[in-house]
């Protein structure tokens, strides 16, 4: 009896076994037969124009800091912010009375050089008179002449003190240099200025106005891209919805500003250098100070097959999966790296090479996900070029983003996907951003 409860037990046990494991299998089975919901586009001939985007500031293209070179309070301003002002105009009077008493005095100083010099010449001419006539010595002679030309050498001090004070109160009086706007006033009635030549200290600018440009900081990755003459758009944001024409005049040579990173903890540090585009258009109402992005157009292609950007994907060359192209939890520093190159005692292995990886697309064909190489080339905001892989009308897989960038796979089995309304195709692709 128990023997056959027994054999009654085992055979259950391995019915359950065997429907538990089918059913694994066929879900399996189902799982893998189910089709991945694709969007597909058409390879197509396109104009391709590739772009670099920066941020900068307007500015005029011509303008001068007016500053003066001597101290002094201001005493008279005429002009106020935003005043047309015509080159040779008055804008600036300083507190004349010091430098008119500088002058007085140094008109005193070189009366008195002249009269000393006036009376050491004649003692001069009297002292060779009576040498000749054997009246005086040799060494009164001496003297007198002597006493000439240090009366000579303070006519010519008192001479450069007397111009250098007339210069000085003319410096009391500032004219604008140029025609063009106030575009900047820094002082006011009373205040002092420094004067210094060496360190400015502006009391306003006149700019021209009609031509302005945009100061754009360019990152060091793509300042190599950037030719003088490149043509641009410029987006003024004072100016929504609005292109302006800009062209490419002047590149820095040297980086303008570094980043605040902290080398000592691995931080990396952004680098821009500067580049001036100058505004074509003919702007009313432009001041100098808005903010304002540029697009420079570094090369084109007239004529060329593309696709989609994301339509791209990356994949290891060797095992053709998704590649994680993300940093390590603990990155080491260049010292570091170099530390171990030296010693011969770098893990090479670890690090990703050009080689190892390869870019494609996948090609919708008879319900299936076919994987093929390409070779790409420049890429515009929203296309990107290939010049070999595929031809013009290839059907090619460009999205889901998320399937394109981890799932699909070569000879994955894939259906497209529903057409879906406007609000939801809108929340797939907030989700899919946000993977």
């Amino acid at each position: 009896m128990r023997s056959k409860k027994k054999k009654i037990i085992i055979i259950v046990i391995i019915l359950l076994v065997v429907v538990v494991g089918g059913g694994a299998i066929y879900q399996s089975q189902q799982k893998k037969d189910v089709a991945i919901s694709v969007t597909v586009e058409e390879a197509a001939v396109r104009r391709i124009v590739a772009t670099v985007s920066a941020i900068g500031k307007i500015e005029p293209v011509t303008q001068v800091k007016l500053s003066a070179e001597i101290p002094g309070r201001i005493v008279q301003l005429p002009v106020k912010e935003g005043q047309y002002v015509h080159e040779g105009d008055f804008l600036v009077e300083l507190d004349p009375e010091l430098y008119i008493s500088n002058l007085d005095a140094a008109k005193s100083a070189l009366r008195s050089a002249r009269a000393a010099k006036q009376k050491a010449d004649a003692d001069l001419r009297r002292i060779s008179e009576l040498v000749a006539k054997g009246m005086a010595s040799e060494a009164d002679l001496d003297a007198a002449q002597a006493n000439a030309e240090l009366t000579a050498a303070d006519l010519d001090r008192a001479e450069a003190n007397e111009r250098n004070a007339r210069e000085n109160l003319a410096k009391t009086r500032l004219h604008a240099s140029m025609t063009g706007t106030i575009s900047l006033l820094n002082k006011e009635i009373g205040e002092l200025t420094l004067g210094s030549q060496f360190q400015e200290d502006v009391i306003l600018v006149i700019a021209d106005l009609s031509k302005m440009q945009v100061r754009a900081e360019v990152d060091e990755h793509d300042i190599v891209s950037v030719k003088l003459g490149d043509s641009s758009f410029v987006e003024i944001d004072a100016f929504p919805d609005t292109q302006f024409v800009g062209i490419v005049t002047e590149i820095a040579e040297s980086a303008s500003n570094v980043g605040t990173g902290n080398s000592l903890v691995g931080e990396a540090a952004a680098t821009n250098f500067d580049v001036l585009v100058s505004i074509v258009d003919s702007i009313k109402g432009i001041r100098p100070g808005m903010s304002a992005t540029v697009d420079i157009a570094t090369d084109y292609r007239n004529s060329a097959i593309s696709v989609s950007i994301q339509s791209v994907a990356i994949r290891d060359a060797k095992k053709g999966e998704a590649v994680e192209l993300k940093a390590k939890e603990k990155s080491q520093s260049s010292r570091e790296i170099e530390a171990q190159v030296k010693s011969g005692t770098l893990d090479t292995t670890s690090l990703l090479t050009r080689q190892e990886l390869e870019s494609g697309v996948f090609l919708y064909k008879e319900g299936k996900a076919e994987w093929m190489p390409v070779r790409a080339g420049i890429a515009s905001e929203r296309h990107m070029e290939i010049i070999e892989g595929i031809a013009e009308g290839d059907s090619v897989i460009n999205g889901p983003y998320r399937v394109l960038a981890r799932d699909l796979k070569d000879g994955d089995a894939v259906k497209l996907k529903e057409e879906k309304k406007e609000g939801e195709k809108q929340k797939e692709d907030e989700e899919e951003t946000e993977d």
